[in-house]
């Protein structure tokens, strides 16, 4: 089979499986939503459990320490009265342990729009799975325990050991579920006392919806431009970092200015390569510097409002 005619029956899933939804939220200014790994194991489960009343399928998802990102495939009243329940839920959990109201400004945009194209599904897809990696310089996207980056094409995951809820004990399912009433769906699998990921992911529908592994892998490592646009349209920031950032100046110099290579740029253009570099890619003042071959100076002058920022 050609690469089109792939390309072609994914086109054709992708329009027969929606509609799909980016769910997110706004990070939180002040505070965090997760303080530890215990906290992050019991919002694990009550995704679980919580998405088996609604009519959607979770396609992927982060746990950020201070915002949520969900894709779902269903409707979107489904998607959020499903956040709105495990918001609730979560919420109970964490007040009972001396953290009330932590979650109170925490919601989805009831306005969400559908994702628009099978090209706009991978690229939000392989945002949220980077999401983590781009926050935390200790992070393996592809390895995240919060994160559903790990079951993707991933050979092993059939040979991870885990339970069935019948093999479980009454207090080890009320652990679980955080419910005087444990019962959980036998199509669960339990690992390390936390509800498996595959269990409630849909991961092999959004392995049908990439090319290979190997696209998959470049979409969410080298595809710097639909992180970019993804993260715009989040208000977010897209933190490249700088070998991400040196490949863009590099096209940037050759597309935009003619040169191919940035130390070939007179000293104008590398000026305006900073501001591009800035202004459209996120970077530091640092990253600004260091890339565009400027001195600090020169940078902490065009920006001065941000020259105090991390390099």
């Amino acid at each position: 089979m050609t690469e089109r005619q792939i390309e072609w029956m994914q086109e054709r899933l992708f329009q027969e499986s929606g509609p799909f939804y980016h769910l997110c939220t706004e990070p939180l200014e002040d505070g965090l939503i997760f303080e530890n790994d215990e906290e992050r194991k019991v919002a694990i489960n009550l995704i679980a459990t919580t998405v088996k009343e609604f009519h959607i399928d979770i396609l992927a998802y982060a746990l950020m320490s201070n915002h949520f990102h969900f894709i779902i495939q269903g409707e979107l009243v489904d998607g959020l009265a499903f956040f709105n329940r495990l918001r609730k839920r979560l919420s109970n959990f964490l007040a009972r342990r001396g953290r009330p109201g932590v979650l109170d400004l925490v919601e989805v945009n009831p306005e969400t729009p559908a994702i628009g194209s099978l090209i706009q599904l991978r690229n939000e897809i392989a945002y949220v799975i980077r999401n983590p990696y781009v926050v935390r310089v200790d992070i393996n996207p592809l390895a995240y325990r919060w994160c559903s980056g790990f079951l993707y094409f991933n050979p092993f995951l059939t040979d991870l050991a885990s339970k069935k809820p019948e093999d479980l004990t009454y207090k080890e399912k009320r652990g679980i579920t955080r419910s005087p009433n444990p019962e959980l769906d036998p199509s669960f699998r339990i690992r390390n006392g936390m509800i498996a990921p595959e269990s409630f992911v849909n991961y092999r529908l959004v392995e049908r919806l990439f090319p290979n592994a190997r696209k998959f892998t470049w979409w969410v490592f080298k595809n710097v431009e639909a992180q970019c646009e993804v993260a715009s349209r989040l208000g977010e920031s897209p933190n490249l970092n700088d070998d991400e950032l040196f490949l863009t100046a590099q096209q940037i110099s050759k597309s935009q200015f003619g040169y191919d290579s940035v130390k070939e740029l007179p000293q104008q253009q590398r000026r305006e390569l900073a501001i591009i570099l800035k202004n459209k890619w996120g970077a530091s003042n640092g990253q600004a510097a260091r890339i565009a071959k400027l001195e600090q100076r020169v940078v902490d002058a065009l920006f001065p409002m941000t020259a105090k920022q991390q390099p």
